[in-house]
């Protein structure tokens, strides 16, 4: 995955953001992802964007790696 300014936080951290939103570059304080949860408050539209994808792409090759039959 590329480096991204999110940074994983707790599901608490998470809720405790979202209470005392300040300023941020978006609307967008925390974004979850399965059980993960991530601050991207210093992130632009189309870097949570990219992030986002990063993250589909990652959990689309670890299902796949799963499921993938051995040579």
């Amino acid at each position: 995955m590329r480096y991204h300014k999110a940074s994983e936080i707790t599901k608490p951290e998470a809720d405790s953001l979202i209470a005392v939103s300040g300023a941020c570059v978006t609307d967008i304080i925390v974004i979850s992802h399965g059980e993960r949860w991530f601050d991207v408050r210093a992130m632009t539209r189309p870097e949570i964007e990219a992030f986002v994808a990063d993250l589909a792409r990652e959990e689309i090759a670890a299902e796949n790696a799963k499921t993938a039959l051995p040579n």
